[in-house]
């Protein structure tokens, strides 16, 4: 005969399990919009990020026959809207995956951040055209410019890439907290020395900050010995410069600080290291475009430069035997003509680039589009869509553009 087990603390295990009744929902979090969602970054994105990208995407297609998967290593932020919007513009209509790589201290375990950046990442990793395999990887971005660290091996073994994207909401080139980790100049050396594998044409993005705040004085001094120096030396590039800035040829030695503004100066030089540095690695540089647009709504002049440029795989210089023993027929172009050919472009490039605010000023009809796109983009990460615009329209010191029937020349 068996005991009966009167289970008197049943009850108790129970209500402790499953409660006493039913609980409310909890209440929807309500997700604050952020500086950068402004329309003007939906413009930037779209127009420039998006347009390239098709390009891209169209002349691979029609070289190779197909491509099946579009290779992005970006900077995503929480919301990844860039992921978003290009796997919703360009892989769904061209039929293929999108396969990123990102990069973001909110993904480590400690930041506040995480459990939103996992839950944003969770909803788009499931989306038809996102590759199951993409990832947004924890830590510093600028850790891949150390070749023992795990950044720089993931971004090894992903790529190389059809488009790098490195979004700052600060500068590439500002001043580092210390000297004993790498940099932003050192991580893009390391990405461009990866890309020099691939078979294929690749987009650049760079958005920072270009302020005199932003930008250390080291490094903004060699920016512009740069810039300088390719004047000196490269006469298509000091006509291409004389024409766009309205200098008559022959006057006097022209000092290229002291002609352009603070930030033209910075495009100047950053471009000009960017081309150098491709062509030492073997890539050859097309620059397409540069926009611009201020922090904030008040008067100045612009402090963000976003811009954009293609790199296809060029022949290599092949350094010297140091023994005397290989003969070695290189490129008869060298490195310096190659330099000069890349740059003649980037004068006309700066002085003609877009002024984003200008233009969403001015062109009401461009300015509702990016509202409506952005309204449906940061619906789709959380956001409440419905009350975007009037988030918008109440940012201060904004002016609503004018209407299009008041403004015929748009």
């Amino acid at each position: 005969m068996t005991e009966e087990v009167t289970g008197s603390d049943e009850p108790e295990d129970l209500e402790a399990l499953i409660g006493t009744g039913p609980l409310d929902f909890p209440e929807k979090v309500v997700r604050e919009f952020r500086p950068w969602h402004r329309p003007r970054k939906q413009y930037v994105r779209r127009v420039q990020w998006c347009h390239e990208i098709w390009n891209l995407t169209t002349d691979l297609m029609r070289t190779r026959g197909e491509l099946h998967e579009l290779r992005y290593l970006t900077l995503p932020g929480n919301d990844l809207l860039d992921i978003r919007h290009i796997a919703e513009t360009i892989c769904s209509p061209r039929q293929m995956k999108l396969r990123y790589l990102g990069f973001n201290s909110a993904a480590i375990p400690t930041s506040a951040d995480q459990a939103e950046l996992n839950g944003t990442e969770f909803s788009t990793i499931r989306t038809t055209w996102i590759e199951s395999e993409s990832q947004v990887f924890p830590g510093d971005f600028r850790r891949v410019a150390d070749s023992r660290s795990l950044p720089h091996q993931q971004m090894w073994k992903r790529g190389p890439y059809h488009a790098i994207n490195i979004d700052l909401c600060g500068g590439f080139a500002g001043r580092e907290k210390t000297e004993s980790a790498p940099n932003y100049f050192g991580a893009l050396r390391a990405i461009l020395h990866n890309q020099a594998r691939s078979d294929d044409d690749f987009l650049l993005f760079i958005t920072t900050r270009m302020d005199d705040d932003n930008v250390d004085n080291g490094a903004k001094e060699i920016l512009l010995q740069l810039a300088q120096e390719i004047y000196d030396t490269c006469k298509g590039y000091a006509s291409a410069f004389s024409e766009a800035w309205g200098i008559q040829e022959g006057d006097a030695p022209v000092h290229v600080p002291m002609v352009v503004g603070t930030g033209e100066a910075f495009m100047l030089g950053l471009t000009q290291w960017i081309i150098s540095t491709g062509v030492s690695l073997g890539l050859k540089a097309s620059v397409r475009s540069f926009m611009t647009y201020r922090t904030g709504y008040g008067l100045g002049d612009d402090d963000i430069v976003s811009l954009a440029i293609r790199f296809k795989r060029d022949h290599p210089v092949i350094p010297p035997d140091p023994h005397g023993l290989a003969r070695i027929f290189n490129d008869s172009a060298n490195e310096a003509n190659k330099k000069c050919e890349q740059s003649i472009i980037v004068p006309r490039r700066v002085r003609e680039r877009t002024h984003v605010d200008k233009i969403l000023q001015e062109q009401a009809e461009e300015f509702e589009k990016c509202i409506v796109e952005s309204a449906a983009l940061l619906g789709s990460a959380g956001y409440d869509p419905d009350s975007y615009r009037g988030w918008v329209m109440q940012e201060e010191g904004f002016n609503k553009p004018v209407a299009a029937e008041n403004n015929p020349g748009q």
